[in-house]
């Protein structure tokens, strides 16, 4: 093949993933003109978080990662107090998966801060990324999206339309106005559920209302086995870039609920122990610290209630005090 057929050729192989995209992208264009509704959600919450991160000052913070565990879980002005370091919890939920929280924090951690892997073993696992949850998270935000790892794109990019059409207020159309919807609000000033403190955790004052204490169809059962290389991986080139950065990293398991766990003490401690061996970060809370009492949950197996967001708390503060972070 000629030069100049190998040109064509490359050519049309252009054209051709120029047209593929264009019906994406104009889909996430018309998106960006319909109304965000959701300012209220556990999602919606993904803005405030990264202003958290942006807009803090960096290099003496604690900042705690992970699923909507480390929003139900910690009490962050307790740390803050305890450790004399400004705490923040960015976490939202598991379902966006581990690295875009890596991702997040590689763009936004300073040397000098802290980072806390606070997380739930299904993202320690091969479960995958809920697309349409994305969605929901991200908007149109082109600060969220620039977290989202690369090789979720075309799976967004095919769900676009369902978002759309979840997104879409049924009581609106586009001839009661067009405007672009914005996410660029002043620090501090990002809309959030109101079941958020200024920290980033959930504050509202909770108790256990799971009908038998904890949900029935959220089973789990743990080993050693069960770790996904690929999530391991991502944490130790984490670590590792936070590390030459001068940037502290450790790791907590996050909260579970007792009832719900259906393997055996030893195979517990075997996946503690197998996720310890292969990130070889401090742990803080570990197993089986970390499986807590039913009594202590809210509304899931991993959302701890007001008493068990103290006590895990405290978990956390009495080993962040053992390496030295204490006021």
């Amino acid at each position: 093949m000629t030069k100049q057929a190998f040109a064509k050729y490359l050519g049309k192989i252009l054209v051709f993933l120029l047209a593929l995209c264009l019906p994406f992208a104009l889909l996430i264009g018309c998106i960006g003109f319909v109304p965000e509704t959701t300012q209220q959600s556990l999602l919606y919450t993904l803005h405030y978080k990264l202003d958290l991160l942006r807009d803090t000052p960096g290099g003496n913070r604690i900042l705690i990662a992970g699923g909507s565990s480390t929003e139900y879980g910690t009490d962050c002005q307790a740390i803050a107090e305890a450790t004399g370091h400004p705490t923040y919890c960015v976490g939202v939920t598991a379902y966006l998966g581990v690295e875009m929280y890596l991702n997040m924090l590689d763009r936004y951690a300073k040397p000098g801060d802290t980072v806390i892997l606070m997380l739930e073993h299904l993202m320690l696992r091969d479960t995958g990324v809920d697309y349409l949850v994305l969605w929901q998270a991200c908007g149109t935000d082109p600060d969220a999206w620039a977290c989202v790892p690369p090789d979720l794109w075309l799976g967004a990019a095919a769900s676009a339309g369902r978002y759309l059409a979840q997104r879409w207020p049924s009581d609106w159309t586009p001839l009661q106005g067009v405007h672009w919807t914005t996410y660029d609000f002043a620090p501090g000033q990002t809309p959030h559920s109101d079941d958020f403190g200024p920290l980033g955790n959930v504050i509202t004052p909770r108790t256990n209302i799971l009908e038998h204490k904890y949900n029935t169809q959220d089973m789990v059962a743990l080993n050693a086995g069960i770790l996904d290389q690929d999530n391991l991986r991502a944490i130790r080139r984490f670590t590792k870039t936070m590390e030459q950065r001068g940037v502290t990293v450790l790791f907590s398991h996050a909260p579970l609920n007792a009832l719900c766990v259906t393997s055996s003490a030893e195979e517990n401690t075997a996946y503690a122990d197998a996720v310890r061996a292969a990130l070889g970060l401090p742990v803080l809370v570990d197993y089986p610290d970390a499986v807590m009492d039913a009594e202590y949950f809210y509304d899931s197996n991993n959302h701890l209630n007001t008493e068990g967001a103290a006590l895990y708390t405290q978990k956390l503060i009495e080993s962040l005090g053992a390496l030295g972070l204490s006021a």
